[in-house]
């Protein structure tokens, strides 16, 4: 099957599927100009992202840990959603409009960009949270909020928070010593082997009950993913109408259990459309006739796949200042 006879085939399915669902991953991020950690070596500063992401680390080091989410933050905002987020927002409120027809949207991007395109909320499930959302760690108050205005919580974040994004700091190929001295020398050049001085009473505190810290919203690693969430996913998938179509955009298809939801939707018989830069064996899916692998920047190859429906003007018009 050439390429346009694939966009075609694709094109007739999404018209007349009645209920899609969409995995979105970090891909589409990068589209955005927003570095992954793997990318950059799983490192942030010469630390590692994984040993940061943990409860264990917050409580060690909650300064060190806001910091780092601060500048995540603060990076999400710098970053400006691409045509694939407006193009989905758009397919949303569309498929939402046909009372005939549903979708939803799951996302495994912290950064916000989703909503920033317009994506309506009640059809998006975060499942890893978000880091513009927060919650109070005191263990009898339940307080949770969001902030997607202030690129700093605080005053201390504002000084301390680095401006620029991930970088690799060694290639994987050096030498594991080369690659500990190139983190050490990172570490000592942006000062956050150091304890943060005055940082420590500045972190955001609890609105609430006025007593305990704040977390990011995230969902860190060895936490379970939100229940409410999964529920969601799970009523989606289970009701008595079965997905037609299921969308996997910027994601290799390693992460679960978002991934595990592409898989379960393939049992029940829907068909999968990949849009990657990257997609293993797709030149044996295009001869599958159940499945489309379109490969190239999701910025570019999502909107004029979901043309049909979504039209060549999805974007808002105050699309420039998002």
């Amino acid at each position: 099957m050439s390429s346009q006879e694939q966009l075609e085939s694709f094109q007739r399915c999404l018209q007349g599927a009645r209920k899609i669902l969409c995995i979105v991953g970090a891909g589409l991020s990068a589209s955005s100009g927003l570095t992954t950690f793997q990318a950059a070596n799983g490192e942030w500063r010469g630390h590692s992202a994984l040993e940061l992401a943990t409860p264990e680390a917050f409580r060690e080091n909650p300064e060190l840990v806001w910091v780092f989410y601060s500048a995540r933050r603060y990076t999400a905002m710098k970053a400006r959603p691409n045509d694939a987020h407006f193009a989905l927002a758009e397919l949303c409120r569309r498929v939402a409009a046909d009372e005939r027809r549903e979708i939803l949207l799951v996302t495994q991007n912290v950064d916000g960009l989703h909503w920033r395109a317009g994506q309506p909320e009640a059809l998006t499930v975060e499942l890893h949270g978000s880091v513009f959302d927060y919650r109070c760690t005191e263990f009898l108050c339940n307080y949770k909020g969001r902030n997607v205005r202030d690129h700093f919580l605080t005053a201390a974040l504002r000084k301390h928070t680095p401006r620029e994004p991930p970088q690799p700091v060694a290639s994987c190929c050096q030498p594991a010593k080369k690659r500990a001295r190139c983190a050490c020398e990172d570490t000592r050049e942006n000062g956050l082997a150091l304890q943060f001085g005055g940082l420590e009473g500045d972190l955001p505190r609890c609105p609430r009950c006025r007593v305990g810290l704040l977390r990011p919203g995230v969902v860190w690693c060895g936490e379970s993913l939100s229940l409410v969430q999964m529920d969601r996913v799970d009523a989606f998938l289970s009701a008595k109408q079965k997905v037609d179509l299921v969308l996997v955009i910027g994601t290799s298809g390693r992460v679960w259990p978002a991934m595990g939801y592409v898989e379960r939707a393939q049992l029940c018989g829907s068909r999968i459309a990949l849009f990657n830069t990257e997609i293993e064996d797709a030149a044996s899916i295009s001869k599958n006739k159940k499945m489309w692998a379109f490969q190239g920047n999701a910025a570019e190859t999502l909107p004029h796949a979901l043309e049909p429906v979504i039209g060549r003007h999805y974007k808002p018009r105050s699309w420039s200042q998002a």
